[in-house]
């Protein structure tokens, strides 16, 4: 039997994070769809209801409970949820989408980036034996 792709990936929040507890499966994304919707294809890439219409067609299930009536809600409901979350959720979905692992993050001593200065090259004139 061959190898099968994961077919979602699951979105959960750190202890201290105010979405802590809530878990939400999506779809994955191709990589022609990431590089359109991210302009990585030359294009300008999605706007904001692109975006978010891109992301509501990906939510495969949510454990979601209304804050009034305890009730699940249905992920079809997404789009009448508040923004903030939503916004946060689909920031989730493209930062795992796009690889990035919160459980390795980079050390404090990291430069986040920065070059790395270039070597000191010595500067000594050249012995008679090389310089011919």
């Amino acid at each position: 039997m061959g190898f099968r792709e994961p077919s979602t990936i699951k979105l959960v929040f750190d202890e201290n994070d105010e979405y802590h507890g809530l878990e939400v499966q999506m779809r994955g994304m191709s990589i022609t769809d990431f590089m359109q919707s991210s302009g990585l294809d030359g294009s300008d890439g999605d706007g904001a209801a692109a975006t978010m219409g891109r992301f509501y067609q990906h939510i495969v299930s949510w454990n979601l409970d209304d804050p009034i009536t305890g009730e699940p809600v249905p992920v079809a409901d997404a789009p009448n949820r508040d923004s903030r979350m939503i916004r946060r959720l689909n920031n989730a979905w493209i930062e795992a989408v796009q690889g990035v692992h919160k459980a390795d993050p980079l050390p404090d001593s990291s430069t986040s980036g920065e070059s790395s200065p270039a070597p000191v090259i010595p500067m000594a004139p050249l012995s008679e034996s090389q310089a011919s």
